[in-house]
């Protein structure tokens, strides 16, 4: 069972290579266009999101667990990525949702570049610290899922446009809206480690920027 799919998986991957690297393509792109963002904001938001960051880092360094904060925290960021896999799974089933699949990849990409930019311009190695344990565990599920559901939503708009055997529009109706509840699963368990593992790592990593 497993080698039938690892199989079936590394055949998928080969014949959607070219829309995997286009794809990572887009994301970097975002990275690199969120890091060079840091570098173009104005000295008064850049003291304001450093004031915020010193509450937050305070905050963080001297919060009581709490199972109501814990409940909503993963509420929140569930409600999140179940979004961000639904808004691209929806996209899919339009002939025009290329552009926004694209669009809401590079957005990821963006974000995480000025997170780690921002962190790393203005605390250096203590930032970049914080950076690597609050933006990089639960994005190696995250990132992963949303890039081959970015791959998945573009490859099916484009089976719409070409559509030349309608018989198998339903089978790949199904194999895809699967495949994206496979990459949701995936977002689910990032959840998980965003919201009960990360801050255990980033409260050690805030106390040593206070200190």
């Amino acid at each position: 069972m497993l080698k039938l799919l690892r199989k079936n998986a590394v055949e998928y991957i080969r014949a959607n290579i070219v829309a995997y690297f286009f794809m990572i393509l887009i994301f970097i792109i975002g990275i690199v266009i969120g890091a060079m963002a840091v570098k173009t904001l104005p000295d008064e938001q850049k003291t304001e999101l450093i004031g915020y960051l010193q509450v937050f880092f305070q905050g963080l360094t001297g919060q009581q667990e709490g199972i109501s904060d814990t409940h909503s925290l993963l509420t929140s960021v569930m409600f999140n990525n179940i979004k961000m896999i639904g808004i691209m799974w929806l996209l899919g089933f339009t002939i025009v949702g290329i552009p926004f699949v694209l669009f809401l990849v590079c957005l990821r990409g963006f974000v995480i570049g000025f997170t780690v930019g921002f962190l790393v311009n203005e605390y250096i190695m203590k930032g970049l610290l914080f950076a690597l344990v609050s933006v990089l565990p639960h994005n190696f599920l995250a990132v992963p899922a949303i890039l081959a559901t970015g791959v998945a939503a573009t490859s099916f708009s484009l089976m719409l446009v070409r559509r030349k055997n309608k018989e198998n529009l339903f089978y790949n109706s199904i194999s895809y809206s699967v495949f994206c509840l496979i990459m949701l699963v995936l977002m689910l368990g990032a959840t998980l480690i965003e919201v009960y593992i990360s801050p255990v790592f980033m409260k050690t990593a805030a106390q040593i920027i206070i200190n």
